[in-house]
């Protein structure tokens, strides 16, 4: 589950607030991260993968691949240094409000086409160990450039990486705009795993509830907000990717165009799908609020059927039980005897009229 609440804006840009637009605040929950730097460089015959240590040596190599013809996909792990995030700017000359959204965690998924790159973010959901991960990702891509920044370790990029080892691989001798399309491929499919793993969670309490047992009131309105929060997510996307699809722009590749339908309708399809796990939410509270009422109104008919049938009982206690002097059959040796055998036939009988009457 996320760290933060993501949709409490107002903590995400409160840092920010008062100070000149551009400026470069972090406002995520992953201020100790370790800073890495990772570099994949590639063309069709070789491949080098390597880390950088020190923001000197990024200087270095962006200079270089801006006149290399190799394509680099260098992948930013941790977003709360303004001075490297500064420095990647200044070098590719990308704008400060693009630099600001990269470590603003409020912003949402957009596609920003320039002149000179292509700036995007995308909200990345995931699964850790059944745990549902957040975490807000960046890219620009300039050239044979990918720039991508992402707030903590562990990411869904691990079957391009393998992908990309491959020689004969159309990762390896396609440009960067496979690359990128291969990257948000891979965001989106995670998006489908998220959602059927919330499937399963939410077949499971609805298995609970119709047998009866109380599932947790917190889990069901934890799916709920993690469905709020997906719509929120992939709604934008599927916009961003709509409008990039149907402008003329350098960073669209007409060959790529079944791809990026292909992804546009799984958009669509995650859409429908959330609306309808949203709607199967409601069904489960209300069936679970149902199934509380049900268990409250047999639990006061047993009371009132007790109740009822002490009311006789109660009753003739309290005839024979006055303080009079002259009662018949106070001297009976054998009176509380026919007392108890007869409160015991009267509360026989009303059980049975309950039962007949199938109380």
């Amino acid at each position: 589950m996320n760290r933060y609440d993501p949709f409490n804006i107002l903590k995400t840009k409160e840092k920010s607030i008062g100070k000149p637009p551009g400026t470069l605040v972090y406002s995520g929950s992953f201020p100790d991260v370790v800073i890495r730097i990772e570099i994949i460089c590639y063309d069709s015959e070789k491949i080098n993968n390597y880390l950088l240590n020190e923001t000197g040596e990024l200087k270095k190599l962006l200079q270089e691949a801006s006149n290399s013809k190799q394509k680099y996909w260098i992948n930013i792990i941790g977003l709360h240094s303004p001075d490297l995030i500064r420095l990647i700017g200044q070098q590719l000359n990308i704008h400060s409000m693009d630099l600001e959204d990269i470590i603003h965690m409020s912003q949402w998924s957009k596609m920003e086409i320039y002149r000179e790159y292509l700036f995007s973010v995308f909200k990345m959901i995931y699964l850790k160990e059944e745990r549902i991960i957040h975490e807000h990702l960046s890219m620009i891509r300039r050239g044979n450039i990918l720039i991508t920044f992402q707030e903590t370790a562990g990411d869904v990029f691990g079957y391009v990486r393998e992908r990309l080892q491959d020689p004969k691989g159309k990762l390896r001798i396609s440009d960067s705009a496979y690359l990128y399309y291969t990257l948000l491929d891979a965001i989106i499919d995670e998006y489908l795993v998220v959602i059927n793993q919330i499937s399963i969670n939410f077949n499971n309490i609805e298995l609970q509830i119709l047998e009866e047992s109380d599932p947790s009131k917190e889990e069901i309105y934890r799916l709920r907000k993690e469905l709020l929060y997906l719509s929120n997510s992939i709604t934008p996307l599927t916009d961003s990717l709509r409008k990039f699809m149907a402008r003329e722009n350098p960073y669209f590749d007409r060959d790529l165009a079944p791809y990026y339908q292909d992804l546009y309708e799984n958009l669509n399809q995650m859409i429908n799908g959330i609306r309808g796990y949203r709607e199967m939410s409601n069904g489960l509270h209300e069936m679970q609020m149902s199934n509380a009422g049900m268990k409250m109104n047999q639990t006061m008919m047993t009371l009132t059927i007790f109740s009822v049938i002490f009311i006789p009982l109660t009753f003739l206690t309290g005839v024979f039980g006055m303080n009079f002097l002259f009662m018949p059959g106070l001297n009976e040796p054998s009176a509380f005897t026919i007392f108890v055998i007869t409160c015991l036939g009267v509360a026989a009988a009303m059980l049975g009229y309950f039962k007949l009457r199938r109380w």
